[in-house]
């Protein structure tokens, strides 16, 4: 091979080359795989369907737990009641303070610098107070 015509083979080469190494069009994908289906009309419907929640093998159940403590502050706007409270062995959890998802019903119940006697459910890292009453 000459050497003037050498530079010329290896660029076409590599154009060549170029061309092979790209990825599949999108749309040429997916022609191919539709093609590829024969899948009636019901059978797409279902796919169209909401698939339920998956659930996790690390998934708890919902716990129960009661305490005692003080309400720090009601916030009506966010349904919250923050608790100051002792260790809950039941959850172990040691003594701090925190905000709990409360009903309206439960958060006109209490007022800031009350103690109180609640019960509460824990799903995850959400805690709701199922009961609360003010004590003497």
């Amino acid at each position: 091979m000459s050497t003037k015509l050498q530079p010329l083979s290896f660029a076409l080469a590599a154009l060549l080359l170029a061309g092979c190494s790209q990825a599949p069009n999108a749309d040429d994908m997916a022609k191919e795989n539709a093609a590829d289906m024969d899948m009636p009309a019901n059978e797409h419907a279902k796919m169209a369907e909401p698939m339920p929640p998956a659930v996790s093998a690390t998934a708890q159940p919902a716990k129960t737990a009661s305490a005692t403590g003080t309400v720090e502050s009601v916030d009506t706007a966010v349904g919250k009641i923050t608790i100051a409270h002792g260790a809950i062995e039941a959850v172990n959890w040691p003594a701090m303070t925190m905000a709990f998802k409360a009903t309206p019903e439960q958060i006109a119940s209490v007022k800031a610098g009350q103690k109180v006697h609640f019960e509460f459910r824990l799903e995850g890292m959400d805690a709701t107070i199922t009961q609360i009453m003010p004590m003497p």
